[in-house]
């Protein structure tokens, strides 16, 4: 904004632009310099707007909301300061570390005839005490994934929806996706692995000793097989251990599926079965 000045004061009227001339006290004229009577001269000066303390106020906010959103992102996807459950854990705490389904497994549709299907793998279905096949939403990377699983033990007391209330053994099969196609089996298996342990036992401490990591093919699809001792201590949980079973088998140029099994160090009776079921692993693409 501009004021005149009189040769005395400046003018209390200001005006966003110098061709408007002087304020009506002074006369009027279309120059940027006017001449009174008197033959004084009325030199224009810019006023330099003043910084709001609303503006700093505004931007201060926006920074925070930004980094919030950042923060947000990066624990939902990325894993970093910890993830909580999912609300309703069907065997382990869940932490939101990788990618992974949102809503309703994503199911294909796959014969009946005895066998469990997920992605391009297959098993004979397991009977009795092991459950009626499922979907399960929580694997890494996973859509079309179908489970079987044993409940092993119950919390009596869980603190809040972070909180486990059922530890199970488990198998399950399903397709694994990343972008324009997964990893070859050995790097998938890297990934997968990393990922299942994080979204499965969430914030706890696990120690994890590799027992077997190698070439593995399925009905001659290049495959990768992992065994994987985990060791923790959850409160109320009275297993201290779990074996990891991972099959990575690329099923198709575009896609990978997975063979996985979990097993409680005190229920390793149910350990057979899924020797059985790997033993019957068919790529069914």
């Amino acid at each position: 904004m501009f004021r005149y000045w009189d040769g005395a004061a400046w003018s209390e009227v200001v005006s966003p632009t110098p061709l408007a001339g002087p304020p009506s006290q002074y006369g009027a004229g279309p120059s940027t310099t006017q001449i009174n009577a008197s033959g004084g001269t009325f030199p224009l000066k810019e006023m330099k707007p003043k910084k709001p303390v609303a503006m700093w106020v505004t931007i201060i906010v926006g920074v925070l909301v930004l980094a919030l959103i950042v923060w947000f992102v990066a624990t939902r996807v990325f894993g970093v300061g910890g993830g909580g459950g999912d609300g309703n854990p069907i065997s382990n705490p869940t932490g939101q570390a990788c990618p992974q389904q949102t809503g309703d497994d994503e199911r294909a549709d796959h014969p009946n005839d005895g066998r469990v299907y997920g992605g391009g793998l297959s098993y004979p279905m397991l009977g009795q005490p092991w459950s009626d096949v499922s979907g399960e939403i929580r694997v890494p990377f996973g859509r079309d994934v179908a489970e079987q699983d044993i409940t092993i033990h119950v919390n009596p007391n869980p603190k809040g929806l972070t909180d486990w209330d059922a530890w199970v053994a488990s198998v399950l099969v399903g397709e694994l996706y990343a972008g324009d196609g997964f990893y070859d089996p050995e790097q998938g298996s890297e990934i997968v692995n990393m990922c299942i342990f994080r979204t499965f036992y969430g914030d706890t401490t696990i120690t994890a000793d590799t027992l077997r990591s190698e070439a593995y093919s399925v009905d001659g699809y290049d495959g990768w097989i992992t065994e994987t001792n985990l060791s923790f201590s959850i409160p109320n949980l009275a297993t201290t251990s779990e074996l990891a079973i991972v099959i990575i088998v690329k099923t198709s140029a575009m896609s990978s599926s997975i063979f996985y099994a979990s097993i409680p160090g005190d229920a390793m009776q149910y350990k057979p079965d899924v020797d059985a079921a790997i033993a019957d692993l068919r790529v069914t693409t």
